[in-house]
């Protein structure tokens, strides 16, 4: 698959390729209700407007303003600040693992919204749980809710399957005054609007297994419990070339970045935190979004790991695997080590290793690619 930037140096590190800027086809703006006395009725409403002249076709990527899963999708701060290095609230949503390439191979057609020229297209988002107004730095007052810049980039596919970023200009930004019950309701399993994520988890047939199954027929927890002990094998091997010493070695260099001995470390407890862990999750398997793996609710769903569509379609190891999966979630709990999705794809996180390694030690595809370790790069 073939990526053709079009953001410059500032998305080097996103999407891996740069070459010289374009000009924006797309415009972004959010709006929302003026006030609300109960975060449970936040939504805030993003509108894409194409001010090009050709119809775009774009993926619905979890982590833009297409999709309505609530993952980390906007900057919420006080409407006095400046937005400009601004800590934004707590993210109390959804890490969700995709792959633009599956989801193109995947010839499906309910994974893309169709754009035509001067068209708009209007998404609402609820954000009655995905971020916390009840922390010191929150509180009652007026907030702005910014697109973040993961956000606002698009993935445009062409005819011939080439995908460019896009990243929308600015428009308006929703100001909202917050008030009365700010604690909105926890986020629950099935909140995409899928009847999935209900009843307690189970064991399968084979009670010597420690994982726990919703939802899951015999093939399913099969194909599960071979890939939670591949990913265990993966995360101690992965362990085991940390503690062995990877100064200066590719594999290491290749997915996050220069040496650094603090950076080091942090990657290394990642492992050791995961590595005996992903026989022991609660795996449902109800979920039917055919353009994602998997998805983890964070915080207060540790150790549960809900599987997609594509999931099912994926190899038990090598790039974007079954096991490789069960490790890019297991990076995401807190417990382990907390980590992003600030690129997918190995292209995206080459240049992320190059660029920005701060960042590259605290990216899920990341860890998944440093364990799967195809193409090999080193025992």
């Amino acid at each position: 698959m073939v990526f053709a930037s079009t953001l410059g140096l500032a998305l080097v590190a996103v999407w891996g390729t740069s070459v010289a800027t374009a000009k924006p086809g797309i415009s972004l703006s959010t709006s929302g209700p003026a006030a609300v006395s109960d975060v449970s009725a936040l939504k805030i409403t993003a509108s894409l407007k194409n001010t090009g002249t050709e119809t775009l076709r774009l993926l619905k990527d979890p982590n833009s303003l297409l999709s309505t899963w609530e993952t980390d999708s906007f900057q919420v701060a006080r409407a006095e600040s400046s937005l400009v290095n601004t800590p934004s609230l707590n993210f109390t949503g959804i890490r969700v693992k995709y792959s633009p390439t599956a989801a193109i191979k995947s010839g499906k057609s309910d994974l893309f919204t169709i754009i035509e020229p001067g068209a708009t297209v209007n998404i609402t988002h609820s954000l009655a749980s995905s971020y916390d107004f009840t922390s010191k730095a929150a509180g009652a007052g007026k907030y702005k809710f910014r697109p973040s810049t993961r956000a606002r980039t698009f993935l445009s596919v062409s005819a011939d399957g080439t995908i460019t970023p896009l990243e929308a200009t600015e428009g308006q930004v929703a100001e909202v005054s917050v008030s009365g019950r700010l604690a909105g309701p926890r986020l629950q399993p099935g909140a995409q609007g899928a009847a999935h994520g209900i009843g307690p988890f189970e064991h399968g047939k084979d009670v010597a297994k420690r994982a726990l199954f919703r939802g899951c027929n015999s093939g399913q927890i099969n194909d599960i419990n071979s890939a939670a002990d591949r990913a265990m094998n993966m995360a101690h091997g992965a362990h085991g070339f940390l503690r062995d010493g990877p100064w200066g070695t590719r594999r290491y260099t290749e997915w996050f970045g220069a040496w650094d001995q603090g950076r080091y470390q942090s990657v290394f407890q990642h492992y050791d935190n995961i590595r005996f862990n992903p026989p022991t999750f609660n795996y449902d398997c109800t979920c039917t979004d055919d353009g994602i793996y998997a998805y983890v609710i964070i915080p207060g769903h540790f150790k549960e790991v809900y599987l997609c569509g594509a999931f099912w379609r994926a190899p038990l190891e090598g790039t974007d695997s079954k096991a490789g999966t069960i490790i890019h979630e297991a990076s995401h709990f807190p417990e382990y080590a907390g980590t992003s999705d600030h690129v997918y794809g190995q292209g995206g996180c080459r240049d992320l290793a190059r660029n920005d390694p701060g960042r590259a030690v605290m990216n899920a595809d990341s860890h998944e690619y440093f364990a799967e370790n195809e193409p090999w790069l080193g025992q």
